[in-house]
């Protein structure tokens, strides 16, 4: 997980909220490993990393060959530097507590970076929230829920990026199944949540939008259930009013998570392919927001993370799913 200074992320630089009041400043995030049995944090050490460039996050993803590279996660990291947003790229020996640097992914294409998914080692897909980086025309998209952002693929292997996905309303979290034949992408305005079908040429076809009247942040896969869990927010207008103030003091943003399931039920006879239920929701009370579920079935647990608060929830998988 990463994790940063929320008062910088308030007050200072954080271009994901077209905050940019100071760029002199060095800003250096720090990721954790959450150790769920120990119930422990164990801060990542950056090697091969230039010191004197920024390190300010915000979507992550992790790529694994467990068949040819059983013991090495690489990790990609969406860092939004000052000279400009870019992709970074490490490799996590498991059992350390080390990231090292491997490569930057920096492109005309990749503006406004919000989340990223590995497909392989050298591959990967981009959201790009918005089609402006800063000035009027950000905020008149997201003022009238604009359809400009979209979704990038790119390949160090063919050293090729396009844009795969268009016409997005602030496209945010992204992921896929298991064997990547499948790409999540969750839009804050549109409130919906988007699959698409991967091509042969990672070209993407959209097989599926499903409407669910939230806000949508980021979005994980159950790994052993094919379930996606979305985090979401119940009020957009009063999430807008939350990311952008600069007091502290306006009130925190009331949360759901969206459980999205194969529909079992009898009208998937007419087509409908998926359900969804809220499993959980939040009026600020545990934390401030809610940007990311994720559900580790073996122990039992989901873990919430937030953009903006000072940690992170553990709750009981089960009992969620069981109460809902």
């Amino acid at each position: 997980m990463a994790c940063g200074d929320k008062t910088i992320r308030s007050q200072v630089f954080y271009p994901p909220i077209n905050l940019i009041t100071d760029t002199t400043q060095l800003i250096r995030d720090t990721p954790y490993i959450y150790d769920i049995n120990n119930d422990k944090l164990i801060p990542l050490e950056l090697k091969n990393f230039p010191p004197e460039e920024d390190f300010l996050l915000c979507g992550m993803g992790i790529y694994e060959d467990e068949k040819n590279e059983p013991n090495k996660l690489y990790v990609f990291f969406t860092n939004h530097k000052k000279t400009g947003s870019v992709i970074e790229i490490f490799e996590h020996i498991l059992n350390t507590n080390e990231l090292v640097h491997l490569s930057t992914v920096k492109n005309d294409l990749i503006i406004t970076p919000n989340d990223v998914v590995p497909v392989s080692k050298d591959e990967f897909y981009v959201t790009n929230d918005h089609g402006h980086e800063t000035g009027f025309w950000r905020e008149f998209g997201d003022i009238t829920r604009r359809p400009w952002g979209n979704v990038v693929f790119h390949s160090s292997i063919t050293n090729t990026t396009e844009i795969v996905a268009d016409s997005i309303r602030y496209p945010n979290g992204i992921t896929s199944n298991w064997d990547n034949s499948k790409i999540y992408v969750g839009t804050s305005a549109g409130g919906e949540l988007l699959i698409y079908d991967r091509k042969s040429n990672n070209k993407l076809h959209l097989s599926e939008s499903l409407f669910t009247g939230l806000s949508i942040d980021n979005i994980s896969v159950d790994e052993q259930t094919g379930e996606i869990y979305c985090a979401a927010t119940q009020k957009p207008l009063a999430a807008l009013v939350y990311m952008r103030d600069r007091t502290g003091k306006a009130p925190p943003q009331p949360a759901a998570i969206i459980k999205v399931s194969n529909n079992t039920a009898e009208d998937k006879f007419y087509g409908i392919k998926y359900s969804q239920k809220i499993i959980f929701e939040d009026n600020g009370s545990i934390l401030p927001s809610v940007s990311i579920a994720t559900a580790d079935r073996q122990r039992n647990v989901m873990l919430l993370g937030t953009f903006r608060g000072d940690g992170i929830a553990r709750c009981e998988l089960e009992s969620l799913i069981e109460i809902n």
